[in-house]
C-alpha cells in the first residue's frame, strides 16, 4: 500500500466570456506555473501500467554500481570521514555541525542525484525546507491564501539526530518506487548499504548535501497524512506546512491547540517515528499580525 508522489501540472484559470471578447492578448494571468508543488496518492497497489514502465532491476543494478564503487569509504571509520564544529542558534545554545570531508561530500551528492533522477524522489507539497524554488516565504503565502488568522508552530525534537537507518528505510518501503526495491532482498540490502554512507553514530548528521534531501522524502507519509487529516477536522479548513524541523497549522478562526497538538503526535506515533514535537517552550498560538511581524506573545 505505497505512497506515490508525482509532480503537480500547471493551474491554468478559465477564461470569461468578456475576457475574449475584449481580445485579451496576454494569457499569462491565466497560467499558475506551480513549478514546485507535488501531488501525493496512496494505492493499495501501482497499477500494472507504472509497474511495467518502472524497471526496478536497472534501479537496483545502480544501487550496486554505486555501492561497489564507494568500498573504499564503507571501510572507513564514519567518524573519520568528518569535519566537526559548532555554531551558535538564536536560542544561544550552540548547534553541531558534521561537515563530510571531500571524498564523503562527494558521493553522498552522487547517490542524492542517483535517487532524484533514477529513483524519483520527491517531497510532499507540503514541505518548503531544502527544496529549490521554495522558501519560508513561500510557505506563508500558503497560509496567506487561506485568509488564516489564527496560527500554531510546533518544532520536533532532535529532528535529524534521533532519525535512524531503520526508520528511513521503513518510511521508504511505503513509497512508490522504493516500495518495490525494498520487496527485492537483494534490492534490500542495496539500498540499505547505500543509505548506510549517510549516517553518522546511528542519526543523520546536519551538513551533509543529503540529510536533508532524506528527511523531506522519508516524511511524505507522515506530511501526507496530517495535512489530509487536517483538511476537514473539527470542520474547520486548516493549511499545515512545514520547514524541516519547523510545523506551522494555521485557520481563519480560533481552534483548539491542544487537539490539534495532539494529532500531530498521534500521527507521528501511528508511524512510530523516533522524534516528536517540544512540549516545553516551542509551542506558541499566534494571531497573524504576530507572526508576520515575529513577535512570538
Amino acid at each position: 500500500m505505497p505512497y506515490i508522489t508525482i509532480k503537480q501540472p500547471p493551474k491554468y484559470y478559465q477564461m470569461t466570456f468578456e475576457d475574449i471578447m475584449a481580445g485579451v492578448q496576454d494569457l499569462s494571468q491565466y497560467v499558475m506555473p506551480n513549478v514546485t508543488n507535488t501531488r501525493t496518492y496512496w494505492v493499495d497497489q501501482p497499477n500494472q501500467k507504472l509497474l511495467y514502465n518502472t524497471n526496478v532491476g536497472r534501479m537496483i543494478r545502480l544501487l550496486r554500481e554505486y555501492n561497489q564503487s564507494k568500498e573504499a569509504l564503507f571501510a572507513k571509520d564514519r567518524a573519520s570521514l568528518y569535519h566537526t564544529f559548532h555554531i551558535p542558534k538564536s536560542s544561544g545554545e550552540l548547534r553541531r555541525i558534521d561537515a563530510p570531508l571531500t571524498a564523503l561530500m562527494c558521493a553522498l551528492r552522487e547517490l542524492k542525484m542517483l535517487l532524484e533522477t533514477h529513483m524519483f524522489a520527491l517531497y510532499h507539497t507540503t514541505s518548503f525546507a531544502y527544496v529549490r524554488g521554495r522558501s519560508t516565504i513561500d510557505a506563508i503565502k500558503r497560509h496567506q491564501r487561506n485568509e488564516s488568522k489564527w496560527f500554531l508552530k510546533l518544532d520536533f525534537t532532535d529532528f535529524f539526530g534521533s532519525t535512524t537507518p531503520a526508520f528511513v528505510l521503513d518510511m521508504l518501503s511505503q513509497l512508490f518506487p522504493f516500495s518495490e526495491i525494498i520487496k527485492r532482498q537483494d534490492g534490500k540490502e542495496e539500498l540499505q548499504k547505500a543509505l548506510s554512507l549517510c549516517f553518522l553514530n546511528n542519526g543523520l548528521p546536519q551538513g551533509t548535501p543529503i540529510s536533508p534531501f532524506i528527511t523531506n522524502v522519508m516524511m511524505i507519509a507522515i506530511d501526507h497524512k496530517i495535512s489530509n487529516t487536517l483538511r476537514q477536522f473539527d470542520n474547520r479548513r486548516f493549511v499545515y506546512t512545514r520547514y524541516a524541523d519547523d510545523l506551522l497549522i494555521s485557520c481563519k478562526i480560533d481552534f483548539d491547540m491542544g487537539s490539534v497538538q495532539q494529532l500531530v503526535v498521534d500521527t507521528l506515533s501511528g508511524f512510530s517515528a523516533p522524534f516528536t514535537i517540544k512540549k516545553e517552550d516551542t509551542l506558541r498560538f499566534v494571531r497573524r499580525a504576530q507572526l508576520e511581524s515575529g513577535s512570538d506573545a
